[in-house]
């Protein structure tokens, strides 16, 4: 059977993206209207779904712009958490055959996807996340935009230990802010971005979406490739869901790999929603606090080393899983045998998710990166500021937690197709991807935006709802999920525990 994502690639025109963008551009809006139906349905069609798959209505309240920003931050989150939800109402509607309506409030889709960055929200003990061993970390350092020798700006985000001290010896500097500012002042922008790809280094140098157009890996894969794709790459005998569940997810086993925040938030997605979900991790991974308490929710946490027993530990919990997620380094998985043709070929029945930066394919394949990454490369940061002086919205991240909420719609509309016709699935989202994505729902003419960011009920930047839990951490506050299914409300058996507690095995 041919994938979805080949089937679009021969009935859209492959700039259709670029056309939109270019409209958005040339035309930024003085109106907060948006038809949020419409944008819900978009993106449910890259994985053959529609809204009304939920069997109910959908609704939503409050408008972009919410914080001052040219960018409509609220709107990507409001239809990626509407997708994500209407994707888990179609698999209890499939188990089932109840409908439950959606309502979606923007604002506090706006604040779901972005609150572990104001530190309040997310708590332990009534303590926010420390930033630990990351305190003071050059790479880590706002405003993120170093200039170079030709009067351009780079963003270089190495901030994690292994990659940090190879970027200390790339730069010939001692860790300092100041050094490796003046490090970079030495290199002409696309030169120093060459070097760092070719030495692993998160960095890419800020660009207009005019200029990133010019390229060829725009032309050739990011113009090209879906929002969400999903590809049928094996078969198998159909596995319908089991009967009597309370939950979407109820039955459904997750192994991952997912850290930072996208990958990880595929995981917590699938454990609000009834599975259990068993995140794996190295002896030395190192993780952000504030990271660790947004998107580890709900998953328990076991670490396997590289070694002969704990690979055959791993195959082992791979047997009965439905689910592998992964957000990791450019060639890391297919290098240790984790590649979705490998793990399905394995597993006939495997549905394998992965977060990537620039895509699968292309020249640019092999750059790791975040998603400020995709931003610095997609235009976004110059449209908040210009070329010559960048600017970072007033929000981070930029699209993380949606690009994981995008990924989960995958898993979802994967799970239910084989439940009926069988078969081994790929899902993959991309950061930058979802940046232009994000680019194409509109841009604020600036004045208007300044103006209006909070000015009524409507544009408020509320707050959040929130929940409350004893975990072995302590008291854990956090973000509830802002979305509502109300014949099937999600829950968490796990809530948080500290990294690598659990047994490598699943919960009976």
């Amino acid at each position: 059977m041919r994938s979805l994502s080949a089937a679009q690639e021969e009935t859209q025109a492959p700039d259709r993206l670029t056309e939109t963008i270019v409209d958005r551009l040339n035309n930024p809006s003085t109106s907060s209207g948006f038809d949020f139906r419409e944008g819900v349905s978009e993106v449910l069609a890259d994985v053959g779904m529609s809204v009304a798959d939920s069997g109910g209505q959908l609704t939503f309240y409050g408008q972009d712009p919410i914080v001052p920003s040219r960018i409509r931050f609220a709107t990507m989150a409001g239809i990626g958490l509407a997708a994500k939800t209407i994707a888990a109402a179609a698999v209890w509607r499939d188990r089932t055959g109840q409908g439950q309506d959606i309502h979606v409030d923007v604002r506090k889709a706006f604040r779901r996807f972005g609150g572990f960055f104001e530190g309040i929200w997310e708590t332990v003990n009534g303590r926010s996340p420390a930033m630990g061993s990351f305190e003071n970390n050059s790479f880590f350092k706002f405003p993120l935009f170093r200039e170079t020798r030709d009067g351009r700006h780079v963003v270089t985000l190495n901030f994690y230990p292994k990659v940090y001290q190879r970027a200390l010896k790339f730069f010939h500097c001692d860790g300092s802010v100041e050094s490796l500012e003046n490090s970079i002042l030495q290199w002409r922008a696309d030169e120093l971005e060459m070097a760092a790809a070719e030495e692993g280094l998160v960095l890419a140098k800020v660009r207009s979406f005019e200029e990133l157009r010019e390229e060829s890996h725009y032309k050739e894969v990011l113009s090209r490739i879906p929002l969400i794709s999903i590809e049928k790459i094996g078969e198998s005998e159909p596995i319908p869901f089991k009967p009597g569940a309370k939950l979407p997810l109820d039955g459904i086993r997750a192994l991952g790999m997912g850290h930072v925040i996208a990958g990880a938030a595929i995981g917590r997605d699938l454990a609000f929603y009834g599975a259990d979900v068993l995140n794996t991790w190295r002896p030395d991974d190192t993780e952000v606090e504030a990271f660790y308490w947004d998107v580890q929710v709900g998953m328990r946490s076991t670490i396997l080393d590289h070694s002969k027993e704990d690979r055959g530990r791993f195959d082992a919990l791979l047997k009965d899983a439905d689910i592998f997620f992964a957000n990791k380094r450019p060639g890391y998985l297919k290098a240790h045998g984790l590649d979705a043709e490998e793990l399905c070929a394995n597993q006939p029945g495997l549905i394998h998710a992965t977060v990537v930066l620039h895509g699968e394919n292309g020249p640019w394949s092999n750059r790791p990166g975040f998603d400020e990454i995709g931003a610095t490369v997609s235009g976004l940061f110059a449209l908040e500021g210009s070329l010559s002086s960048p600017k970072q919205p007033p929000i981070v991240p930029i699209c993380d937690n949606v690009v994981g909420w995008l990924g989960t719609v995958g898993v979802l509309a994967a799970l239910r197709r084989r439940a009926v016709e069988g078969g081994s699935y790929k899902v993959v989202v991309s950061l930058t991807r979802t940046v232009l994505w994000q680019l194409s729902l509109g841009i604020f003419e600036r004045a208007y935006a300044l103006r209006t960011a909070g000015s009524s009920e409507e544009h408020a930047n509320v707050a959040p709802d929130l929940f409350t839990a004893e975990t072995p951490l302590g008291t854990y506050q956090g973000l509830d999920e802002q979305v509502y299914l109300s014949k099937s409300p999600g829950s968490y058996r796990t809530v948080i525990v500290p990294r690598g507690s659990n047994k490598p095995e699943w919960l009976r």
